[in-house]
């Protein structure tokens, strides 16, 4: 058992990697599948453009239909389509008989084969502009694909750039606790001294003692937390063989400037940009409607050969051009439709002024949550310099037997606490930065 212990220790040391932040979001961006399947929508989009293209070359088929019947319309058919019809189909055969005699030979025709071999052309030629305008709105839905990918890659920035911190905020709890855990064993070392010196109850060892066992219980938390975040590090960036991350990523944000930040994200901000197209694309769509009150022609071309076999004889061929033109005289669902339209579009752009509001509303909070936490922060670290003296002098009066060994854990424990809440400070102020990054639409790599 040990030896396997010993296997995957070696494996996770060669294979193991130490990564920056702009590693793993590197990572994350390449194998991210969300992000891949994003992507094909935009290839799909290009082929939905190239078929609407296709609609203004028409359609080519070559088709051959083969048939045998003895169905007596379809034989005369076959015959007269072949140029092979007599007389006697008729019943001249029976001309001496009366009037009112059924002709056998066409009422009742030996079964036949037909082959019928065509090539055929259709192409619209005028659809009211419809085809045009569809062209239109798939390329704008190629452009909404677009920057739903670059949506994906800026939602997905924010998550690496937390998880990242985060892990690194679980190293330095770990390290904060191992810090502590020196310092208890000092105090630990010099209560059992005074022990034996008379000076101190044991009391006041077991109460280190404990103390040292609550901080290696704490560190041994705090070391899972940091395997939790560094695994969900691993699932992002889909990078197995991250074991360790660099220092803390900061972001260089100015914010100096609010109402300059604001105008940013009005032009930026790729979910406004989404909406502003969907409102030309319900614009589009009116235009959709408004087709079906124009004519539409079409047109059909259609050559070929129709024999009892296979046979290419100039006797045997045919043509066929057709121009269709089709007008709706009456048709209530069509003002239906257009004026449902009218309302998408009137909903589109009520949509679209709602989001710019919501933006606003979005980064007002996102900096009055940054302030809120840069407030915190600067607490923080006076309450970590307060706390480190209160202790320092604490370690002093102890040795002097000016206070008990509760009293001197006590100030120990609010110095561990200061420490790990001024690392959480520090956390939540660049989450509170990113944040408004995310909101104007900000490129992460460029405000370091």
């Amino acid at each position: 058992m040990h030896k396997i212990y010993l296997y995957f220790l070696i494996i996770t040391f060669c294979f193991g990697q130490t990564v920056t932040f702009n590693e793993v979001l590197n990572y994350t961006l390449q194998n991210n599948k969300d992000l891949k399947n994003s992507k094909l929508n935009i290839t799909l989009s290009d082929l939905n453009i190239k078929e609407a293209d296709s609609l203004n070359f028409g359609k080519l088929s070559i088709i051959n239909k083969t048939n045998r019947t003895n169905h007596a319309g379809y034989v005369f058919n076959s015959k007269l389509s072949s140029r092979e019809a007599t007389f006697k189909d008729f019943g001249f055969a029976q001309m001496n008989e009366p009037i009112n005699t059924k002709p056998k030979d066409l009422n009742y025709p030996s079964s036949r084969t037909n082959i019928n071999t065509k090539l055929t052309y259709d192409l619209a030629l005028f659809t009211g502009f419809r085809i045009k305008t569809k062209k239109d709105i798939l390329k704008l839905e190629k452009k909404v694909n677009k920057l739903k990918h670059s949506m994906n890659k800026t939602e997905l920035t924010f998550e690496v750039f937390k998880a990242y911190n985060a892990v690194v905020v679980a190293k330095q709890f770990i390290q904060a606790l191992k810090e502590s855990k020196n310092s208890v064993q000092k105090v630990l070392n010099s209560s059992r001294s005074f022990y034996k010196e008379g000076l101190i109850t044991s009391i006041d060892v077991k109460q280190a003692k404990a103390y040292e066992l609550q901080i290696e219980a704490s560190l041994a938390e705090a070391k899972k937390n940091f395997l939790f975040a560094l695994e969900y590090l691993r699932f992002l960036s889909s990078n197995k063989n991250i074991t360790d991350v660099n220092s803390f990523e900061y972001l260089n944000l100015d914010l100096t400037q609010k109402n300059n930040l604001y105008s940013k994200a009005l032009t930026q901000k790729d979910k406004l940009k989404v909406m502003q197209l969907y409102k030309s694309i319900t614009k589009k769509s009116i235009d959709i409607a408004k087709s079906t009150y124009y004519p539409q022609i079409y047109s059909h071309l259609e050559y070929g050969y129709n024999d009892n076999n296979i046979d290419f004889s100039n006797q045997n061929d045919y043509y066929n051009a057709v121009i269709a033109i089709k007008y709706t005289l009456f048709d209530n669902t069509r003002d239906t439709q257009y004026q449902k339209s009218r309302i998408l579009y009137h909903k589109a752009s009520i949509n679209y002024e709602k989001q710019k509001d919501y933006l606003k509303l979005e980064l007002s909070n996102a900096f009055e949550e940054l302030s809120a936490k840069q407030i915190v922060l600067s607490q923080k670290k006076q309450f970590l310099k307060l706390a480190k003296a209160i202790f320092i002098q604490s370690e002093k009066m102890y040795k002097n037997h000016l206070i008990s060994m509760t009293d001197l854990l006590k100030q120990k424990a609010n110095f561990q606490k200061a420490k790990a809440e001024l690392i959480e400070a520090k956390y939540n102020k660049e989450i509170a930065k990113a944040k408004i990054a995310k909101i104007v639409n900000l490129d992460f790599k460029g405000l370091k």
